[in-house]
């Protein structure tokens, strides 16, 4: 068994992303925030405004968001925590913001958000934002954000007053062997219980690339960028259509013909002399498709 820390992306996301670990994810947000035992337990639900059918949903954004009848709760795990990262959780917070607002006299969000942010490591930009959100930070009367540095745990200063149940908890997942995290969880029940649910997770032998982050984000950016040339190549194709005095039924089944052909790696001519479309429009959908 390949061996891998929890906090790394994928990972995170597979592990507490799931409903049936949901005790686990309850039990984490209850000791980072210092919350008595079981406040979360059978009140957190899945959050349904970004769709989130499965981990390689499309419309995926966030990492891990649920929610109770006055709070979302939204985790990020970071391997590293730099401007660009902290740019990305940011907007993630915008949007969940905004699909939560009402529209009155003027506009209220209906729940509290809570943003925490995991990293096991901060870039040198990012030292004094983390400063600043070491405990949960109120950016407004509705928005809060924690982040919590993995690679401080051994500061003194840093984790000044925080509970045994924090420390152990972060050195949990931190943690990169089967054998530390088994160690660490001793007398704990739920991270004993964690510690026999992980190693399933982490059996990469027939998805070694499931923990490749940058593929991640290339297979995530491409797919969209697909659909958008698909969208865009039947807007060209309907708009022409109604030109040409075509149905649009009839004119995106041409629009498919051309995106396969071209997807099979055929010329612009070639599909011209066998569709008799103009090649000008075979050309936009191919500009459409990059």
């Amino acid at each position: 068994m390949q061996e891998h820390s929890l906090i790394e992306d994928r990972l995170f996301l597979d592990f507490f992303g799931r409903q049936e670990n949901i005790r686990y994810l309850e039990y984490m947000l209850e000791v980072l925030l210092d919350l008595d035992e079981n406040t979360l337990h059978g009140k957190l639900t899945f959050e349904s405004t970004l769709e989130r059918e499965n981990i390689e949903s499309k419309t995926n954004r966030c990492d891990i968001v649920y929610e109770t009848d006055d709070v979302i709760y939204n985790l990020e795990a970071y391997t590293t925590l730099d401007g660009k990262a902290f740019a990305k959780s940011t907007a993630y917070m915008i949007t969940l913001s905004n699909n939560k607002l009402v529209k009155q006299e003027k506009y209220h969000p209906k729940k509290q958000l809570i943003q925490i942010n995991i990293a096991r490591h901060v870039s040198e930009e990012m030292e004094k934002v983390c400063e600043q959100c070491l405990t949960l930070k109120p950016l407004n009367k509705y928005v809060s954000m924690m982040i919590i540095r993995l690679d401080c745990l051994e500061k003194v200063d840093y984790n000044r007053n925080r509970s045994k149940d924090y420390i152990r908890l972060l050195r949990f997942l931190k943690a990169e062997t089967q054998e530390e995290r088994e160690e660490i969880s001793k007398g704990n029940g739920v991270l004993e219980s964690m510690c026999i649910d992980i190693p399933s997770r982490m059996d990469t032998e027939l998805d070694p690339a499931f923990f490749d982050h940058d593929a991640w984000e290339r297979k995530m950016n491409y797919e969209r960028g697909e659909e958008a040339g698909e969208k865009r190549g039947i807007a060209i194709g309907e708009e022409r259509g109604e030109k040409r005095g075509i149905t649009i039924g009839e004119e995106r089944a041409e629009n498919s013909l051309i995106q396969k052909m071209i997807s099979k790696g055929k010329s612009d001519e070639e599909i011209a002399d066998t569709t008799e479309i103009d090649i000008k429009r075979i050309q936009e959908l191919r500009a459409a498709m990059c």
